[in-house]
């Protein structure tokens, strides 16, 4: 009796195991089918493709070369973008700060890319043999000098900026000598004006005290 319990025991345990198992592998499945992609639209590879299916006119090789170039270098762009984030999105779920399904979007998009850059080394491959194996290397290239360029312009702007600001500050400057001067200006004249006028006071007054008559003593009287 006692062992037909304990075999009944184990196998609704073991029941219950597999239901849980199976819904959370249900759960995992629909997370990883509803997962979003890490990056946005990828426009280059889009531009390629349909210059590929261009047909009245057809694309030019060059063109296709330098469509294909493009999508390298966002390929590139992607590539450092997510090698930077794997290691703080790792940290991040590792202290429990983002749920698994952020991981799950990650990975999911790092699959992506691994075949998005074996797609374009296979593409390069089809317009010169070799090409494949040097395109990568030159797309890093020429992203490493569009952002050495866009360095330069941001820090000539920043400099025209402070020349501008410079220039700004001392015409304000000047401005406010120039304000203070003709306060000045007009501070003295005010005061130059209030003297004149107390002078012409003064000597009016003066003038008023000249002209008064002089009373005659009265005379003696005479003694009868």
């Amino acid at each position: 009796m006692g062992s037909v319990l304990l075999a009944i025991t184990y196998i609704g345990g073991w029941i219950l195991s597999m239901r849980i198992f199976g819904y959370f592998w249900k759960n995992r499945k629909l997370a990883i089918n509803n997962a979003e992609p890490w990056f946005t639209e990828n426009v280059p590879k889009s531009q390629y493709i349909a210059l590929l299916q261009q047909s009245d006119p057809e694309a030019t090789e060059t063109q296709l070369k330098t469509a294909l170039m493009r999508r390298a270098i966002e390929g590139v762009v992607r590539v450092l973008s997510m090698r930077e984030d794997k290691q703080v999105l790792a940290n991040l779920v590792k202290q429990g700060t983002v749920g698994d399904d952020i991981w799950v979007e990650f990975t999911l998009s790092e699959k992506e890319l691994e075949q998005e850059i074996m797609a374009i080394v296979a593409e390069a491959n089809t317009f010169k043999e070799g090409w494949g194996q040097t395109i990568l290397q030159a797309a890093s290239e020429t992203l490493m000098h569009e952002k050495n360029k866009q360095t330069e312009q941001e820090m000539k702007l920043k400099q025209e900026e402070q020349a501008r600001q410079k220039a700004l500050k001392e015409e304000r400057k000047e401005q406010t000598r120039l304000t203070n001067e003709k306060n000045r200006e007009a501070r003295l004249e005010k005061e130059r004006a209030k003297a004149l006028q107390d002078l012409l006071t003064e000597e009016s007054n003066s003038g008023n005290n000249g002209n008064k008559p002089v009373k005659k003593p009265a005379s003696p009287k005479r003694k009868k």
